[in-house]
């Protein structure tokens, strides 16, 4: 199971795959019984990356090749956060490990792991430093989230990126009845909203069969937002890969029709199997640019979930954690503008136009809303909600606004 898990953590740090779609892949060639705990060590590595490494170099002190570094973060996690594995298992799988890749570097990895004490570890004094080694988080971005939201707040958000969160899987109500979802696979959440036990989704035949799909509860939250009803025009402008397209849909009742469009035909392709597999026939697809549409016509609710910067799912996709950089927002905000403004001129007269990310930063969120009335006075703020990440979920930002008739403009 190690080197298994080994050379997937090689995947992701060296080769740059995205862990939840490495981890979809591949986690049917870990041995079965060993994939829960595997699926633990590969996301708590992922997410606690900084301060492992952090750690690691208060060991060692010389240069070492990257692949015994993520050998030794991976094997200090285990070290510190697990209790049920034996300490020498640890270290010997590791030694073993060392000797198939860097035979020269048997010797640190023995010493290292033997010498590493969690309770040893020297942080810094200053509060916001210190917070920023424990959570794997940029400083840049405790900073951030301190000046918008308080330093309350920005703990807990900071520490729920190390949560390894449960799955959520949505009931499709259109082909499968409560009944089937009452047994010890599942527990139930709210409304079509479940937690699944299990690992492998993709192989449950609940799955297979188009009776549930993977959803958080905040993406879900988002779907329910846009209150979308049966008969209904709407339009997902930035719909890959489909997953709050197919819950609408579902609420619907299959009733009405749903223009998904994505800029890249690779991930149109991934909605229209979405939507064979649910068994869903009012999803209609198109390639299209969101920052360029043009000739769609207008429609009774329009969702824009554009793209972000992920502050909001880190816990989710602790890759973020390892790349982000502070102007990546930069280059979004011109782009998440654009989308709206696109978006305004297709909403029917009294529709409504979603705004929604799956990020924690005002400049992306309430001041883009804001930015959008100002220069738009024919449409007004009804809702407005913040989810904040948590222990059990990822953290989601929504809008509604409402374009009103030309009576009242």
């Amino acid at each position: 199971m190690r080197k298994w898990l080994y050379e997937a953590l090689c995947q992701v740090l060296l080769e740059g795959k995205y862990s939840n779609l490495y981890l979809k892949n591949h986690l049917q060639d870990c041995p079965k019984k060993d994939q829960a705990l595997a699926t633990r060590i590969f996301y708590g590595t992922l997410q606690n990356h900084g301060f492992l490494n952090y750690c690691v170099d208060q060991y060692v002190n010389k240069k070492i090749p990257m692949r015994i570094r993520i050998l030794l973060i991976m094997s200090l996690y285990q070290l510190f956060y697990l209790d049920k594995v034996p300490a020498y298992a640890i270290v010997n799988e590791a030694v073993e490990l060392a000797k198939q890749t860097h035979q020269n570097f048997t010797g640190l990895v023995n010493a290292v792991l033997h010498r590493a004490d969690l309770n040893a570890i020297q942080l810094p004094e200053n509060e916001e430093e210190k917070l920023s080694i424990q959570s794997s988080l940029p400083l840049w971005l405790i900073k951030m989230w301190k000046s918008q939201y308080g330093f309350e707040k920005t703990c807990e958000m900071a520490m729920s990126s190390l949560q390894i969160l449960p799955i959520y899987v949505r009931r499709n109500p259109l082909c499968s009845t409560r009944e089937e979802f009452d047994t010890d696979d599942f527990s139930y959440v709210q409304d079509e909203l479940y937690i699944y036990h299990g690992n492998d989704v993709s192989s449950h035949s609940f799955y297979r069969s188009g009776k549930m799909s993977v959803q958080d509860a905040g993406s879900y939250q988002i779907a329910q937002f846009v209150n979308a009803q049966k008969g209904m025009s709407v339009l997902d402008c930035c719909a890959a890969p489909g997953t709050k397209s197919m819950a609408m849909a579902e609420s619907m009742q299959d009733q009405g029709m749903i223009l998904c469009l994505d800029i890249h035909a690779h991930r149109v392709s991934l909605i229209e199997r979405d939507a064979q597999r649910l068994h869903l026939h009012c999803i209609h697809t198109q390639c299209m640019d969101a920052t360029k549409m043009e000739a769609l016509g207008s429609f009774d609710r329009i969702l824009c979930d554009v793209p972000c910067s992920g502050y909001g799912v880190l816990a989710r996709k602790p890759d973020i954690k390892i790349t982000m950089k502070s102007e990546d927002m930069d280059s979004l905000i011109p782009v998440q503008r654009k989308i709206l403004e696109s978006c305004a001129s297709h909403v029917k007269e009294k529709g409504q136009l979603i705004y929604s990310t799956c990020t924690v930063n005002k400049k992306e969120n309430e001041k883009q809303v804001e930015y959008f009335l100002n220069s738009h006075p024919e449409f007004s703020l009804i809702d407005e909600k913040m989810i904040f990440p948590t222990v059990s979920q990822d953290g989601f930002y929504m809008a509604k606004l409402e374009k009103k008739g030309t009576d009242l403009i």
